[in-house]
């Protein structure tokens, strides 16, 4: 008989691991108190890469994503890819950055991390519209590198849950979680109860309000409040004469392509002003600041303009690592929650969901048990929630 699991959160974490869980034979019902990819998935500068992410654990596992993404696109044949293999340029222009680049570029090649470096004619004759600093002799190509139209990605997996007739409950809020020895139950907004074997919670940002249902703290980041760490504006261009099919990370300006011509930037030096409860008119302060170095890195910009900026609002726990694992004593509950949603989703997805079939955890996963960032959720609970901290995975 199939294991009968609920996935909580229809965003491009728990989409892949319904769709892994599919795959495997599983009877899998999703939940989400919205819509799918209506959180953070929709608002993501959705660059899938392994570039400076540490430790060497947490590269690897970002660095066998990005192929996993490939083959996830190979193997869908998607009408409408959603995986955009171009890689992305880098460079620097004064010296203290340009060391920091080096170095950096050193420790990836070590980790055999593919990419290439080029002078600044190499870099011009690929961005044909750029003005570039004269300051800048050289460049540096990290071609194994990819972007995502989100929109497309979700739609791709949702396709993948219709084939494998996966239940998808949308704006179905869950509200209370248990679990037993013999089951796993929760129950919706509208009094509900799903009852089956195993509950994975894929709910992002959210998650602390469900973990503290079974008794826990989780410490993540709080992306509700004005924090550069957690929110970050991007803006959103008219569509302009542009040849750019890449991502590229300026000194001023990260910039990639939109769809259309348009263009989507973000300026991280600008995030402290980033606040989800204000947002940024596009004529004010940040609007016409992305403006102005828009165009002094590129011509034909006369008639550029930002149609929207928003705040994305990032899962990302404490540590900005990935908290995979069971958070319950019968192991019946499983959290995945992790920063880097979109290059690690469809190979979290997959490992995850063989956990969850066969019993037994992925080695790339063995550094990330949630348990280092638990704490019980307050003094009452200290004794009656002790137990239920899983043994180290």
């Amino acid at each position: 008989m199939s294991q009968r699991i609920a996935v909580v959160g229809a965003g491009v974490i728990g989409l892949s691991v319904a769709r892994s869980l599919a795959i495997k034979g599983a009877n899998v019902t999703v939940f989400d108190k919205n819509l799918p990819g209506s959180g953070t998935s929709q608002i993501s500068f959705a660059w899938v890469n392994a570039n400076g992410k540490s430790p060497e654990s947490y590269h690897q596992l970002n660095a066998l994503a990005i192929e996993e993404h490939k083959q996830l696109q190979r193997e869908s044949a998607s009408l409408a890819p959603w995986l955009l293999e171009t890689g992305t340029w880098e460079w620097a222009a004064d010296a203290a950055t340009l060391r920091q680049l080096e170095k950096r570029a050193k420790k990836l090649a070590a980790l055999k991390y593919p990419f290439r470096q080029v002078d600044r004619d190499a870099l011009l004759k690929n961005l044909p519209e750029l003005q570039l600093d004269p300051r800048v002799t050289q460049a540096w190509h990290f071609y194994s590198e990819c972007l995502i139209y989100p929109s497309l990605l979700i739609a791709r997996l949702l396709a993948d849950l219709r084939e494998h007739a996966v239940e998808t409950q949308i704006n179905s809020e869950v509200i209370a979680l248990n679990e037993s020895d013999n089951a796993a139950s929760l129950i919706l907004a509208n009094g509900t109860e799903w009852r089956g074997d195993s509950i994975v919670l894929a709910t992002g940002r959210w998650s602390p309000e469900l973990m503290k249902q079974l008794g826990w703290e989780l410490a993540m980041t709080d992306a509700s409040r004005a924090d550069k760490t957690a929110c970050s504006f991007l803006a959103h261009t008219n569509p302009l004469p542009i040849q750019l099919n890449s991502n590229i990370i300026t000194p001023e300006l990260n910039v990639r392509p939109d769809g259309g011509g348009r263009l989507m930037l973000q300026a991280l030096d600008l995030d402290h002003h980033a606040d989800p409860a204000r947002p940024a008119h596009v004529d004010g302060m940040i609007g016409q600041e992305m403006l102005r170095r828009l165009r002094r890195l590129f011509c034909n910009t006369q008639g550029a303009r930002i149609e929207r900026i928003d705040v994305g609002q990032r899962s990302r726990p404490a540590d900005g690592l990935p908290a995979m694992g069971y958070v319950t004593a019968a192991q019946r509950i499983y959290l995945m929650a992790t920063h880097s949603g979109m290059t690690l989703a469809p190979l979290a997805g997959r490992l995850v969901a063989d956990e969850l079939i066969t019993g037994a955890r992925s080695d790339m996963l063995r550094e990330f048990a949630p348990d280092r960032l638990l704490s019980p959720f307050n003094a009452d609970n200290v004794s009656s929630v002790a137990a239920y901290l899983p043994a180290a995975q």
